[in-house]
C-alpha cells in the first residue's frame, strides 16, 4: 500500500487555531555544531542503501525519523500529526504485496529491529515523535485482519509500554508528545487495534493519560511561574492545553465508538474515579467534565450494544451522586448533569430492548422522554439523595451492593464534611427505599467492618450501625450478618464492640442475636475439642449484646444456657496453654491473663445483670475468679461459684439445676467438667429431692467409667455429697466397691475424692470392706500429693474408733503396720500431714493398749535433735516383735520423694539398729540395709548423704565391723570416702560436725540449717535395753 494517499495538512488537530509548531526551546538558534550535524543526515540515501535496512517498518521509522528532523531544522511551526509522505517511497517492497502469506512473518522480525533501534534512541524528543507519528501510518497501511494474535499481542503490549513511558517523562505542563501519543491511539482506535489490548493493557494506558493530562498545570500558574515569557508562548501554550483536551476528549470518543458495550463506559469512568474524589478542586473540576463529555456524547450519539448489561452501575451512580453535593458549583452542576445522562443511557438501553418486541416505538419514546424530564439535573442538584430513589428500582442485587459500598468509602475521614453530609443522604435513601431488596448481605458488611474505622463523624457512624441493622431485620439475612461480624470481632476492637451493642437494641433483633450467638458457641462445643478464634469472638459479641440494657429479659429467658455455655468455654480457654497450636492465638488475643479472661469476664458481666452481686462480690473474696483463670483450679472455681449461688439462696438456681440435670439425661456432648463441677456442687441443693434419685445414680455410674480422671473424681466427691442426705445413703453405699478400687488409681485428684466419699459414709460401712479400706489406705501416706496424704492419714485415723472391740483383731495388723509409716510422716513437710499422724499415732497406741511415747507431739527436725528419734526407736522396738519388718518397711521410704522423709528414714534405721538386739537382725537383712543406705551416696540434698552414711557406720558397729560382708564393706568405703566430711569421728553415733561443711540450707525443710550433736551417751554393745 502507498502511503502518499496519507492525508498531510488538512488533517490538524486544531482546526481554526493558530498553526502550532514545536516547543520554544526548539525554535532557539541552534549552535553552528548542531546545524552540520543535523545537516549531516539530510542527505537522500539511494534505494540500494535503504534495501540494505532490515524490514518494512524500520525503514519507514528511519524515513520519518530524518524527515522530521529536516522539519526541525527549516524551524517549521506546523503541528500534523504525521508528515508530508507524498515523496516518500512505499512500506512494502515491490516483491512483497500486503497479502502476502509471509507477511506476519516479515512484520513480526521487522517489528522487533523497529522497537530495538527506537529503545536505542528514546530519549531523543525527535525520535519520540516520529515513532507516534509512524504507529499512525502503520494503523492505516496495515491490513490488520491478517495478523496472527502472536503478532497483535507483541504489537500491542510493545505498544502499550513504549507510550507508556514517553509520557510518564513528560514534566506535568501542557506539552506535544502526550497530544501527539493521544492522537496515535485515536489512529489505532478506528482500526480497532486497541480493542485487541485486552482490558489490562488498556487500563494502564488509560490510567497514565488520565494522570497526565488531569494533573496539568493550569496556564495562568505557569505564567506566574515565569515558565512563558512572551505573548505568542503564552498564546501557543493556552492552544497546546486547549488542544490536549480536545485530543483527550475525542481519544475517548474512539474508543467507546470502537466498543461501544455498557463495560467499556464503566472501565473508562471507573478509572477516573480517583480523580472524582480527589481533595484538589482542579484534578475534579477536569475529571467531571471529562466524565460529562463522555456521557453526553454516548448519550446523544451512540447506541450501546442491547445485548450487553451494565455490571457497575452501582459504583457509577454512587461516584456522580456524591459528586452531586461538591460544595463547588461548577462540579456539583457536571456531577448532577452526569447522572441525568446516565439515566438517559440506562433508560436507553431498556426501551431498545423494548423496541425489539413492540411496535408502539413513539409511545415508549414518549414516556422516556417525559420521565427524563421530570428528572432533570436541577432535581439531583437540589437533593442529591433523589439519585438513590431513581436509579434504586433499576439496580440488580450486585448493583445495589457495588452502590452501598462505594457511598461508605464517601463517609471515610479522608472526605470533607460536604461529601460526608451527601453520602448519608444516598445511604439512607437507597435504605429507605431498596432496604428490603438488598442482597450480597456478607460483602456489605465485610464492607462496613473494614471502613468503619474510618468513619468518624457521629452521624455517620449511627447510620451504617443502622444499615446493619437493616440487614439483620430480615431473618433470611440474620446468619449472614452474624457470620460476616464474627469473622472481623477477633482480635476484638472498639468499633465491632460498639456494633455489636447497636445490633442488640434492635427491637426485632435482639432477641433473635442473643439466641442465635449462643447456639453458634454450644454447637462449637460440640463439634470442636479445644477454643479457636470462632469461640472466643462469638463470647465477645454475647458480652457486648449483654451489657445493653435493653436485652436484660432475653437475658433472664437464657440465663441457665448462657451461664452453663460460658462455664464449658472456659474448660476450653483454660486448656489453651498446653496446646501448641494456640500459642499463636493466645498472642493474638492481646491479653496477658490468656483466652480464659474473656470467658470469665462474660460470666461476671451476666451475674451482674442478673442481680447477683453478693455471688460476684463472694467470688472476688474467695479468689475465685482468679481460680476460673487458671487450669489447675478451673473446677474448683466452678464449684465455688455453685457454693455462691447457694449460700446466698439465688431464685435462678433451681432453673440451672432443672436445665443441667435435663441436659445429663439426654447425654448431650455440650457438658464439660466445668459444667459437670457446677453440678455436682448443686447435689447440696435441698431441691435435688424433686429429682429421679435412680437417673442422678445412673449419671454418676457413667462417671465412674470417664476416661477422663477429672469427670472420675467429680462422680465421687458426687457420692460423698449425695451421702448427707439420709434417702441417699443406701445409694452411696452400693457403691463402695467402687470407691475402693479407685484408691488405688494413681491420678491424685481421684484418689482424694473417694477418699472424702468414703468418710462421709465410714460409720454406715461393713467390716470386712473396713479391712479392706485399711489395706488400701497405707501406701497412700506416702502419695506425692499433700491433700491425698492428709485425707489417707485422717481417714485411718477413724478406722480404730468405728470397729468394736470385739472386731479389733479384724484391723490390728494394719493399725501395727502404720505405726512406722507415720511415725517417718512426723518429718513430713506439710504441716497438716504432721498434726494428722500425731493424731493417728495416738489413736494407734490407744488402739493396741500402748502408751503414747512423749516425744510423739515434739516437733522438732529428727536431724538437729536425734535423740527423739532414739527414744521413739527404743520404745518402739521394745513392743514390736518383728523388728525385721520395721526396717524393711523404713527401707521402702528410702526413696520417698521428699527429702525430709528421706532423710528420717535413713535416721531411724540407724536408731533402730541400735535399739535393737544384733541377734534379732540377720547378716542377710543387714547386709540388705547397708546396701539400701550405700545407694543414697548420690542423693541430691547433701543432710540425706550424711544421714546415710551415718545410718551405715550405726548398723556397722551394731554387730561389729567383721560382720559385714565384703560387698557391703566395699559400698560403705566408698560412701565413706565420698562423703566424710571434715570432722566426722570414726566412733560412730551422731557426733558433732562443722554445719558449714556438712550441711546446706533445705527450703522444704525450715528447721534444717544447723546439725545439733548427739548429748546422749554412748550404749556399750551388747549391753540390756533398759526400760
Amino acid at each position: 500500500m502507498d502511503l502518499s494517499a496519507y492525508p498531510g495538512e488538512e488533517d490538524d488537530l486544531l482546526r481554526g487555531s493558530p498553526t502550532l509548531g514545536w516547543e520554544e526551546s526548539e525554535l532557539s538558534a541552534s549552535s553552528p555544531s548542531g546545524l552540520e550535524l543535523s545537516q549531516g543526515d539530510f542527505q537522500d540515501e539511494s534505494v540500494d542503501s535503504l534495501a540494505e535496512e532490515s524490514g518494512p517498518l524500520l525503514r519507514c521509522l528511519k524515513r520519518i525519523y530524518r524527515k522530521t528532523k529536516k522539519e526541525r531544522v527549516r524551524r517549521r511551526r506546523t503541528m500534523t500529526p504525521v508528515p508530508d509522505l507524498s515523496g516518500m517511497a512505499t512500506i512494502w517492497e515491490e516483491n512483497e504485496p500486503p497479502g502476502s502469506a509471509q507477511e506476519p512473518e516479515l512484520l513480526l522480525a521487522s517489528w522487533r529491529s523497529t522497537m530495538d533501534y527506537f529503545s536505542s534512541k528514546k530519549e531523543d524528543i525527535v525520535m519520540k515523535k516520529s515513532f507516534l507519528r509512524f504507529l499512525s501510518i502503520l494503523s492505516k497501511t496495515i491490513n490488520w485482519s491478517n495478523m496472527t494474535d502472536f503478532f497483535m499481542d507483541n504489537f500491542t503490549s510493545d505498544v502499550v509500554g513504549a507510550i507508556t513511558e514517553m509520557v510518564k517523562r513528560e514534566l506535568p505542563e501542557p506539552n506535544v508528545i502526550c497530544l501527539h501519543a493521544m492522537s496515535t491511539i485515536t489512529d489505532l482506535s478506528k482500526k480497532y487495534i486497541t480493542k485487541t489490548m485486552g482490558s489490562y493493557k488498556k487500563g494502564i494506558l488509560l490510567r497514565t493519560f488520565f494522570k497526565s493530562v488531569f494533573s496539568l498545570s493550569p496556564v495562568k500558574i505557569i505564567q506566574d511561574e515565569g515558565g512563558v515569557d512572551n505573548t505568542a508562548n503564552l498564546q501557543y501554550t493556552k492552544n497546546l492545553f486547549i488542544g490536549t483536551y480536545q485530543t483527550f476528549s475525542e481519544m475517548l470518543q474512539q474508543l467507546m465508538i470502537e466498543n461501544p458495550v455498557p463495560s467499556e463506559l464503566e472501565r473508562i469512568l471507573q478509572l477516573m474515579t480517583p480523580w472524582l474524589q480527589s481533595p484538589e478542586l482542579d484534578l475534579r473540576e477536569r475529571a467531571i467534565w471529562s466524565g460529562a463529555s463522555l456521557l453526553n456524547f454516548v448519550s446523544n450519539k451512540l447506541q450501546l450494544d442491547t445485548m450487553s448489561k451494565f455490571s457497575h452501575l452501582g459504583h457509577l451512580v454512587a461516584i456522580f451522586g456524591i459528586c452531586c453535593g461538591d460544595p463547588v458549583k461548577s462540579i456539583s452542576s457536571k456531577a448532577a448533569k452526569s447522572v441525568h445522562l446516565l439515566l438517559s443511557i440506562v433508560l436507553g438501553q431498556k426501551i431498545a430492548k423494548l423496541v425489539e418486541k413492540n411496535n408502539h416505538t413513539e409511545g415508549i419514546k414518549q414516556k422516556h422522554r417525559e420521565f427524563l424530564d421530570s428528572w432533570n439535573p436541577m432535581v439531583f442538584l437540589k437533593n442529591p439523595s433523589r439519585v438513590a430513589e431513581v436509579f434504586g428500582v433499576y439496580f440488580n442485587p450486585r448493583e445495589k451492593t457495588d452502590f452501598i459500598l462505594t457511598a461508605l468509602d464517601g463517609l471515610t475521614e479522608h472526605c470533607s464534611a460536604s461529601s460526608c453530609a451527601t453520602t448519608e443522604g444516598l445511604l439512607a435513601s437507597m435504605a429507605r427505599n431498596c432496604g428490603a431488596e438488598i442482597e450480597k448481605v456478607s460483602d456489605i458488611v465485610d464492607g462496613i467492618c473494614s471502613r468503619l474505622d474510618l468513619i468518624r463523624r457521629p452521624s455517620a457512624r449511627r447510620l451504617v450501625m443502622k444499615l446493619v441493622g437493616l440487614l439483620a431485620g430480615r431473618r433470611e439475612h440474620l446468619d449472614t450478618v452474624i457470620s460476616s461480624l464474627l469473622q472481623h470481632s477477633f482480635p476484638t476492637d472498639s468499633n465491632l464492640s460498639e456494633l455489636w451493642q447497636s445490633l442488640s437494641t434492635e427491637e426485632v433483633v435482639e432477641e433473635q442475636l442473643m439466641a442465635n450467638l449462643l447456639r453458634r458457641l454450644e454447637t462449637h462445643h460440640c463439634a470442636e475439642t479445644q477454643t479457636s478464634p470462632v469461640s472466643i469472638a462469638i463470647t465477645q459479641a454475647l458480652y457486648q449484646v449483654i451489657s445493653v440494657p435493653e436485652s436484660i429479659v432475653t437475658i433472664h429467658r437464657l440465663y441457665p444456657d448462657l451461664l452453663m455455655t460460658f462455664l464449658a468455654e472456659l474448660y476450653f480457654s483454660c486448656r489453651a496453654h498446653i496446646l501448641p497450636d494456640l500459642n499463636q492465638l493466645w498472642r493474638q488475643c492481646g491479653r496477658e491473663e490468656g483466652l480464659a479472661s474473656f470467658a470469665v469476664e462474660t460470666i461476671k458481666l451476666l451475674l451482674i445483670r442478673i442481680g447477683c452481686r453478693y455471688e460476684v462480690t463472694f467470688m472476688e473474696k474467695m479468689r475465685g475468679w482468679a481460680m476460673l483463670h487458671s487450669a489447675q483450679e478451673v473446677l474448683q472455681g466452678a464449684a465455688l461459684l455453685a457454693k455462691a449461688m447457694l449460700h446466698f439462696a439465688c431464685p435462678e438456681t433451681v432453673r440451672i439445676l432443672d436445665s443441667l440435670f435435663s441436659q445429663l439425661t439426654k447425654g448431650t456432648e455440650r457438658l464439660k467438667p466445668t459444667n459437670m463441677a457446677f453440678f455436682v456442687e448443686l447435689l447440696h441443693f435441698q431441691e435435688i429431692d424433686q429429682l429421679p434419685p435412680e437417673q442422678i445414680f445412673e449419671i454418676l455410674d457413667n462417671w465412674t467409667k470417664n476416661s477422663c480422671p477429672e469427670v472420675r473424681s467429680l462422680a465421687f466427691r458426687a457420692l460423698g455429697i449425695l451421702a448427707i442426705h439420709p434417702d441417699k445413703v443406701e445409694d452411696v453405699k452400693a457403691h463402695v466397691p467402687t470407691l475402693l478400687a479407685s484408691l488405688e488409681e494413681t491420678d491424685a485428684r481421684v484418689a482424694l475424692e473417694s477418699i472424702l466419699a468414703i468418710q462421709s459414709i465410714l460409720k454406715f460401712i461393713q467390716r470386712n470392706d473396713i479391712v479392706s479400706l485399711a489395706d488400701k489406705l497405707l501406701p497412700l501416706f506416702s502419695n506425692v500429693d499433700a491433700k491425698v496424704r492428709d485425707s489417707a492419714v485422717s481417714l485411718f485415723a477413724e478406722l480404730p474408733g468405728i470397729v468394736k472391740k470385739k472386731e479389733k483383731y479384724l484391723i490390728q495388723e494394719q493399725v501395727t503396720q502404720s505405726l512406722v509409716p507415720l511415725l517417718l510422716h512426723l518429718q513430713d513437710e506439710d504441716p497438716e500431714v504432721v498434726k494428722n499422724c500425731q493424731d493417728a499415732l495416738a489413736k494407734c497406741f490407744r488402739f493396741l493398749g500402748w502408751s503414747l511415747p512423749k516425744k510423739i507431739n515434739s516437733k522438732k527436725a529428727w536431724h538437729d535433735h536425734p535423740q527423739i528419734a532414739e527414744n521413739l526407736c527404743r520404745q518402739i522396738s521394745w513392743k514390736l516383735k518383728a523388728i525385721s519388718a520395721v526396717l524393711l518397711q523404713c527401707l521402702d521410704h528410702l526413696q520417698c520423694p521428699q527429702v525430709s522423709i528421706r532423710r528420717a528414714a535413713a535416721i531411724f534405721i540407724g536408731c533402730l539398729v541400735q535399739s535393737t538386739e544384733p541377734a534379732a537382725i540377720s547378716p542377710d537383712k543387714k547386709e540388705l540395709i547397708v546396701l539400701s543406705l550405700s545407694k543414697l551416696h548420690r542423693d541430691p540434698d547433701p543432710s540425706v548423704r550424711l544421714a546415710a552414711l551415718q545410718a551405715v557406720r550405726m548398723v556397722q558397729e551394731a554387730n561389729g565391723a567383721c560382720a559385714t560382708s565384703p560387698r557391703s564393706q566395699t559400698s560403705l568405703h566408698r560412701l565413706s570416702s565420698q562423703e566424710r566430711p571434715e570432722g566426722f569421728s570414726n566412733r560412730g553415733r551422731w557426733d558433732p560436725l562443722d554445719p558449714a561443711l556438712t550441711h546446706r540450707w533445705n527450703p522444704a525443710s525450715p528447721s534444717s540449717y544447723r546439725i545439733v550433736p548427739n548429748i546422749a551417751k554412748k550404749r556399750p554393745p551388747n549391753s540390756n535395753r533398759q526400760a
